[in-house]
């Protein structure tokens, strides 16, 4: 019989050369340094009873910001099955195991980056984040961008020059921003310009911190090529000084990047038809509890009520009727022993409306949602505001 358990130190080999078999890179032959407890807790296999490695993810706690309030999420990432073994549910067996877990934890939210929309969506997880990957030439940038009054050089082990506060800044109000902690950091900003071509500037006007981009080069026949890894910024002049910065780069011929929410690229170029781009679905959430994420929710501005009838085949917590009650000014969320239900939805339908990945009159025609009475419709709309989430860590 299959085991189901956290690994142990004597696992992560077989986990690393499983995941070189899945991710199609090589192996080391070595074993992994030993972990310590809390990063061993994260990583979690099924197991035959021979002790041969299944299946194996990785459940990462991070903290996230949604509608301007900090929450707890786990991200599911490193999730990997032996061919030898597909089809035969060891994934699920993790998801049926582990997602009640979850909800014990505390946690409000999952996210994960999938292989397959189809296959996590029987896990009630939501398509949310749809990334726009865009490329322009260098030159393509406008010329009379306002440029910074300082540059620094940030290099990996160096103060940072206020570019953690600047992201603090820029994520505060961006649903589904990962809060960053030091090891983060650390590894966002690993590499020199030298050794690595990994590029850190931050940006200054009158002398406070506006801006930074962290960036990578790659050397190609018609000029460098850089690749933005991370940028963020606290006004529009710090915004336009990061590209005013690159259109000054002679080194570089093109510029690459994955377009953040709220960002028209085409504005900073000398015409739209400049900007390359291409729009792909790059991620998935789903609401781990049900009743702290809809208290999250701000209240619409017009006074309502709303009863959902909400059912989870993985955590049975959420199996409940809920009424969301608002003033204009609060929302409460109440647990219902016998309530008639406006809505009713599984909990990927309820992800997708807390999440705003969809407009509410938009769920219920892709049948996400079913709209049982019609008389609070309007207060589900102004409830489940549609939004542009900004995944951006992997995981």
């Amino acid at each position: 019989m299959n085991q189901l358990r956290t690994m142990e130190n004597k696992d992560l080999l077989a986990y690393e050369r499983l995941c070189s078999i899945c991710y199609t890179y090589p192996a080391g032959h070595d074993a992994p340094s030993e972990l310590p407890e809390d990063k061993l807790r994260i990583r979690r296999g099924v197991f035959d009873e021979s002790g041969h490695l299944l299946s194996a993810m990785m459940q990462i706690p991070y903290q996230l910001r949604f509608c301007n309030q900090t929450v707890n999420m786990v991200g599911i990432g490193g999730v990997v099955t032996d061919p030898t073994a597909r089809a035969q549910g060891a994934i699920r067996s993790l998801f049926e195991a582990d997602l009640p877990t979850l909800f014990r934890e505390g946690h409000v939210f999952s996210a994960l980056y999938p292989f397959s929309y189809r296959f996590y969506g029987k896990f009630g997880y939501i398509w949310a984040r749809f990334g726009r990957n865009m490329e322009i030439a260098r030159d393509a940038i406008r010329s009379d961008l306002r440029r910074a009054e300082e540059i620094v050089r940030v290099l990996p082990g160096e103060d940072d020059q206020g570019m953690a506060a600047i992201y603090a800044q820029y994520v505060a109000d961006k649903d589904f921003a990962v809060l960053r902690d030091g090891d983060m950091w650390a590894q966002k900003r690993k590499g020199t310009p030298w050794d690595d071509l990994k590029y850190a500037y931050v940006l200054r006007i009158a002398g406070e911190p506006v801006a930074y981009w962290i960036g990578s080069m790659q050397k190609g026949r018609n000029g460098a090529k850089l690749t933005l890894t991370d940028f963020a910024w606290t006004t529009q002049a710090g915004l336009e000084a990061i590209f005013a910065m690159i259109r000054g780069m002679n080194e570089v011929g093109t510029v690459r990047m994955q377009v953040r929410s709220g960002l028209e690229l085409a504005l900073l170029c000398n015409e739209a038809w400049d900007v390359d781009a291409k729009e792909d679905c790059q991620g998935m959430v789903r609401v781990v509890n049900a009743e702290q994420a809809l208290a999250l929710l701000p209240a619409p501005l017009l006074p309502g009520r709303l009863t959902l009838a909400v059912t989870d085949g993985q955590i049975p917590e959420n199996c409940a009727t809920f009424t969301v009650l608002g003033d204009g000014q609060t929302l409460t969320v109440t647990r219902e022993a016998q309530a008639e239900a406006d809505i009713r939805c599984d909990i990927r339908g309820l992800s997708a409306l807390v999440v705003g990945r969809h407009r509410f009159g938009d769920a219920v025609s892709l049948g996400l949602v079913e709209l049982l009475h019609s008389e609070n419709e309007r207060f589900a709309q102004l409830l489940f505001a549609e939004r542009r989430l900004h995944l951006n860590w992997d995981f």
